[in-house]
C-alpha cells in the first residue's frame, strides 16, 4: 500500500486509464455529465483547465471547437501524460495559487475536483479572477460535505455515515458539514489524498468576495443511463 499523501505521481497513470474508460463510476455518471451540462459557449474561446491532472477533460471540451486549451497542474507525470496524450494543447506544471499567466488572457476557465485539494481557496479565485477576461466565465466542481463531512457510526454493526444532531435539542451535532478543515481520505485504490470539504455557502462567500457574480449552481445526481451499470447509484 502506497501510504504517502497526494502522490499524484504515481496515481497519474492508472487514474487516466480509468477515467478515460469509464472505469470511475462517480465521474462517468454524475460529475462529467452535470459540468457538461453546464457548459457556456466555447466555440472559438481561450480555455485554461487549472488542476488538469492528466487532461482528459480535453475529450469533453474539443467537441466544442474551443480556440485553444492551456492545462496547469502540480504534478508532473500528469503533465507529461497529458501532453502526449492530447498534442494539440498546451500544459505546464505549476500551482493554481499562483497562476502564470497573463491578466484577462482566458475566456473560460473550468476545474474538475480540484479546488478540493486546496486551503487557500480565496487566493485560487484571485487568481483566477485576474486572469479571467472581464466577461469570461468559471466553472468548477468540488467534492460534496454530504459525502466527506459526516461522522461515521456504527449500528448494528453496521456502518453508517451521518449529518444531523443526537437528541431533541441539537446540541450535539454529527458531522461537519459547515467546517472547512483538513481531511485525510483514503480511496479504494489506496490513494491517499488531503482535502479541505466546505459547503456551497462557503464558496458562495468567497466567490462574490473576488467579483464574481453566481449564475448557476448544481448538487450532481447520477444520470439515468448508471442504472443499466448500477441502479443504486441513481439515489
Amino acid at each position: 500500500m502506497n501510504n504517502k499523501v497526494n502522490d499524484y505521481d504515481s496515481f497519474a497513470e492508472k487514474r487516466h486509464y480509468k477515467v478515460t474508460h469509464g472505469l470511475m463510476k462517480s465521474l462517468r455518471f454524475s460529475e462529467k455529465p452535470m459540468m457538461e451540462s453546464m457548459l457556456p459557449n466555447i466555440e472559438g474561446k481561450s480555455i485554461l483547465l487549472v488542476g488538469c491532472g492528466t487532461a482528459e477533460e480535453c475529450e469533453l471540451l474539443s467537441k466544442y471547437k474551443p480556440k485553444k486549451i492551456i492545462g496547469i497542474d502540480l504534478s508532473e507525470k500528469s503533465i507529461e501524460i497529458a501532453k502526449k496524450s492530447y498534442p494539440n494543447y498546451e500544459f505546464y506544471v505549476g500551482n493554481m495559487l499562483s497562476l502564470p499567466f497573463s491578466s484577462n488572457e482566458f475566456d473560460f476557465i473550468y476545474s474538475s475536483l480540484a479546488i478540493t485539494h486546496v486551503k487557500d481557496k480565496d487566493k485560487v479565485f484571485k487568481e483566477m479572477y485576474k486572469v479571467l477576461k472581464n466577461d469570461g466565465v468559471v466553472l468548477f466542481s468540488a467534492s460534496h460535505p454530504m459525502r466527506f463531512s459526516t461522522e461515521e457510526i456504527n449500528y448494528n454493526n453496521k456502518l453508517y455515515h451521518v449529518i444531523g444532531f443526537e437528541g431533541g435539542d441539537g446540541i450535539n451535532l454529527l458531522g461537519g458539514y459547515l467546517s472547512h478543515k483538513k481531511q485525510i481520505n483514503i480511496f479504494k485504490d489506496d490513494q491517499v489524498l488531503e482535502e479541505f470539504i466546505a459547503p456551497p455557502s462557503y464558496y458562495f462567500e468567497l466567490l462574490i468576495n473576488n467579483g464574481f457574480f453566481v449564475e448557476n449552481f448544481k448538487e450532481s445526481k447520477c444520470i439515468e443511463e448508471c442504472k443499466n451499470i448500477d441502479e443504486a447509484l441513481l439515489y
